[in-house]
């Protein structure tokens, strides 16, 4: 196969992507990709699931690789399995990113110290306080001695914030003056992982104040908890299943939603810049790591409630929903203390926001270096 040339500026960059966790490694990379073309720079994307992305991207499942990025301008490229253990036909580009330390085939890192490009991995998101040590350490790779920085996405301003669009909070005005005001029906969105308490939630939901009306998405979880909510006797939840939608129409889900249920990375950053109140299912991990990564995400919203008491509601409801446990008492404490939940959500963006977009300080990392 020869090698594919491409012409080498300060403005290109790769981005590598394993696609482990479901949508989510992949759903963080695509937007990464996007924002990065927006800030000017050409872009190539190469991925080993092309099939994940494009469902993210929405284009049909059968779509050729070469085509899923060509409404961003973005250029997707397969990565071949064989490229971990032989030769590898890229060239590489000015700026190299890696996804969640998913390693470089070794070929394509052996021309990197030829050309000394600038080196990123981009890792997952976290609340706690050791990323901000972290952040912007870089390390030196023993084989070629080039310098990797390790960048963090979070939520305070010595992290790298989070991916937040140029155009986001235009297209959240035009978007929410477009919406039906509807105070009697709460909306609710459910988007988590199917080991989660599913019955107590739907139990939670049939014995709530108000009319529900329940938004499910295509997801293993969404279809138990349809299944559970049916079960229930004089509910006043409605359910609605949706259809998978690109990443892209994903805010919309949040902009018109009341409360959501929450899970993975990208998703539960979207819900906190969009403002929406949200109870996060975090992704399991071994000795209850996730747990700490959860209260960290709790300790940072704290100065937001200006309830103390509903704050601590919603940690304790958020922590036992991720051990299995799911309180309808709490869940209705909740929903009677919306307005305050919502003002403490909207905060938490505004603070979000103000520590700027995570592309933007990237970019301004690459032209530095």
């Amino acid at each position: 196969m020869p090698a594919v040339q491409k012409a080498v500026t300060c403005l290109d960059v790769d981005i590598f992507c394993r696609v482990i966790d479901n949508f989510g490694d992949a759903g963080v990379m695509w937007r990464l990709a996007r924002a990065l073309r927006t800030e000017g720079y050409a872009v190539r994307l190469i991925i080993d699931d092309p099939t994940t992305l494009c469902a993210l991207a929405g284009c049909d499942s059968h779509t050729p690789i070469e085509k899923i990025g060509s409404n961003e301008s973005i250029e997707v490229c397969l990565w071949e399995k064989d490229w971990d253990t032989a030769s590898c036909p890229l060239l590489p580009a000015s700026v190299v990113i890696e996804g969640f330390a998913c390693r470089l085939p070794s070929d394509y890192q052996a021309k990197m110290a030829k050309t000394s490009p600038v080196w990123f991995n981009i890792d997952y998101f976290s609340a706690e306080d050791w990323i901000e040590d972290c952040h912007l350490v870089p390390s030196i790779d023993p084989s070629s001695g080039l310098i990797k920085t390790n960048y963090f996405p979070g939520v305070t301003e010595k992290s790298g914030g989070l991916i937040i669009e140029k155009d986001y909070e235009r297209n959240r005005h035009l978007f929410l003056m477009k919406q039906p005001k509807d105070k009697d029906t709460l909306r609710v969105l459910f988007f988590a992982y199917p080991y989660g308490p599913i019955e107590k939630i739907a139990q939670a939901l049939c014995e709530a104040k108000r009319s529900i009306e329940l938004s499910i998405t295509q997801c293993e979880a969404g279809q138990l908890l349809a299944k559970a909510v049916s079960k229930q006797i004089n509910s006043r939840v409605t359910v609605n299943s949706l259809p998978f939608v690109s990443q892209k129409d994903f805010d919309h889900l949040l902009w018109s939603s009341d409360i959501v249920f929450i899970r993975g990375e990208d998703s539960a950053a979207r819900a906190m810049i969009a403002g929406v109140p949200f109870l996060w299912h975090i992704y399991h991990q071994d000795d209850d790591v996730h747990m700490l990564k959860l209260r960290a995400l709790e300790g940072r919203f704290e100065n937001c409630f200006e309830d103390k008491a509903l704050f601590k509601k919603w940690c304790e409801l958020q922590e036992a929903m991720n051990e299995g446990e799911f309180n309808p008492e709490l869940f209705s404490d909740l929903i009677d203390g919306l307005d305050q939940w919502k003002k403490a959500s909207e905060c938490f963006s505004k603070k979000i926001k103000a520590i700027g977009s995570l592309s933007e300080k990237l970019s301004e990392q690459i032209k530095k270096i």
